[in-house]
């Protein structure tokens, strides 16, 4: 059985490079938590890694990540900065959910396919730009972004989910 500890005064979290997966769980509900470096060796970021922490404020996801978990980031309500590393595959299902304080995301061109709801409800997104290699855009992928006034889809999307750009006003 894990070992569970007080994380609630958790401010800051610097991940070193020889770490090669942040499990599921991880750093959840860590709601004091602000700012969290990952390291060059961190290669898939679990489900719910760091749902909920709602108090982290921007997120550079280096090149050596290539998964981004269902949920990993869902409820990060002052996410306000988001960098994407440019060997991420998949973006799971959820994965920013309820970030409401994003207000641009630029999905590389490692990215094949983007979860379903990986996007819903970031109420003050208003700029998308989606990388040339994404073929798969997840049911309600962006539903309620409601703030979304530019999106870049590009030739490679062959399947774009239902309701995925449901209540974007």
């Amino acid at each position: 059985e894990g070992a569970f500890f007080n994380l609630e005064n958790l401010v800051s979290v610097s991940i070193a490079d020889s770490v090669k997966s942040i499990n599921e769980m991880a750093f959840a509900m860590c709601v004091n938590l602000k700012n969290v470096t990952i390291g060059n060796g961190v290669t898939l970021i679990g489900d719910s890694a760091f749902l909920q922490c709602i108090n982290l404020e921007n997120i550079i996801i280096p090149d050596s990540v290539e998964i981004i978990g269902d949920d990993s980031f869902g409820e990060c309500f002052n996410l306000k900065s988001l960098t994407l590393g440019n060997n991420i595959t998949t973006i799971g299902k959820y994965a920013f959910a309820m970030c409401e304080s994003l207000t641009n995301v630029t999905i590389p061109d490692s990215v094949i396919s983007i979860g379903e709801q990986a996007f819903c409800s970031c109420t003050n997104l208003t700029n998308v730009t989606i990388g040339n290699n994404v073929t798969t855009i997840g049911d309600y992928a962006f539903e309620e972004c409601t703030n979304l006034t530019s999106v870049t889809i590009p030739d490679s999307v062959t399947t774009i989910g239902n309701f995925a750009f449901f209540c974007c006003n």
